[in-house]
C-alpha cells in the first residue's frame, strides 16, 4: 500500500517528460513549417563587358566602394566613413582586394566551396582561373548584423536577405573588361527559433538564419552602378 504514492509520482514524473519532449519536438519541427518564397527571376549570370581596360575599371571600382580601410577608421560621431547615405545597403559594405596582404578578408577558395551554403554560382567562380582573378574585389558587410530587403519572401513579407559579392574583372575583346558578379553565402532571417547554443545551459530563441540561393535584382542593382559611374567619368574625359 504504501507504494502507491511512489507509483502515482512516477505516472506522474513520465507523464511530464512525455509532454517535455512532445513539446521540444513541435518546436523543433517548427521552422520546416515557415513559408519563405523567392519572388523573382531564377539566378541567372550577372556579366557586362565594359569599353575600359582592366585597370582602369579596378581603380574605378575601388573609388566607389568603401574600402576596408575606411572601415578601420570612425567618422567621430560613432559610425564608421562612408561614401554612400547610411540608407542606402552599399554604405553598409565593404571592399577588399585579392591581392592586397594588409586587409587579407578575401575568402580563400577552399572557404568559398566549404561556405557557400546552396548556392551554385560561387563555385563557378572557383572554376575560374586564378591567373584571372587577381584583380578581383570582395565587397562584405563586416557585422553580419546589416540586412536589406531583396527577393525573399517570409509569411508573405520581406524577408531580411544579405550576401557578400565576388567582383571579377579579366581583359575582354581588344581593350575591355569583362566584368562577372557573384554573391557568397546569400541568407535569410527569418524570425526566431526555440535551440540550445553552446554558451547556454538552457533553451532559448535563436535567430533563424537561412542559406538560399543567389538573388539576381541583387547582383544587376550593383553592376548597374558600376556602369553608370563608368559611364559618367568616360562622359567628364570627352567633356
Amino acid at each position: 500500500m504504501r507504494r502507491a504514492p511512489n507509483r502515482r509520482y512516477a505516472v506522474v514524473v513520465s507523464l511530464l517528460l512525455a509532454s517535455v519532449l512532445a513539446l521540444l519536438l513541435i518546436v523543433r519541427a517548427y521552422p520546416k513549417f515557415k513559408k519563405i518564397e523567392k519572388r523573382g527571376p531564377a539566378p541567372e549570370t550577372v556579366v557586362e563587358i565594359l569599353p575600359d581596360g582592366v585597370n582602369t575599371v579596378a581603380a574605378l571600382v575601388r573609388a566607389v566602394f568603401n574600402n576596408w580601410s575606411d572601415f578601420d577608421k570612425p567618422n567621430g560621431i560613432g559610425n564608421f566613413q562612408s561614401k554612400f547615405p547610411y540608407d542606402s545597403r552599399w554604405g553598409h559594405l565593404y571592399l577588399c582586394r585579392k591581392d592586397d596582404p594588409q586587409h587579407p578578408g578575401f575568402p580563400s577558395d577552399k572557404d568559398i566551396l566549404a561556405n557557400r551554403g546552396i548556392d551554385n554560382f560561387a563555385e563557378r567562380y572557383v572554376h575560374i582561373p586564378p591567373d584571372l582573378r587577381v584583380q578581383d574585389y570582395y565587397l562584405y558587410e563586416p557585422s553580419g548584423d546589416y540586412y536589406w530587403e531583396s527577393e525573399y519572401f517570409y509569411n508573405g513579407k520581406p524577408a531580411k536577405f544579405r550576401c557578400g559579392f565576388l567582383i571579377h574583372m579579366e581583359p575582354a575583346r581588344i581593350s575591355g573588361t569583362k566584368v562577372e558578379l557573384f554573391e557568397y553565402q546569400p541568407t535569410v532571417w527569418v524570425g526566431e527559433y526555440f535551440g540550445i547554443t553552446a554558451h547556454a545551459l538552457l533553451p532559448t530563441m535563436l535567430h533563424d538564419i537561412r542559406f538560399v540561393e543567389s538573388t539576381t535584382i541583387d547582383r544587376t542593382d550593383l553592376m548597374d552602378l558600376i556602369r553608370k559611374t563608368e559611364r559618367s567619368q568616360n562622359e567628364d574625359k570627352i567633356r
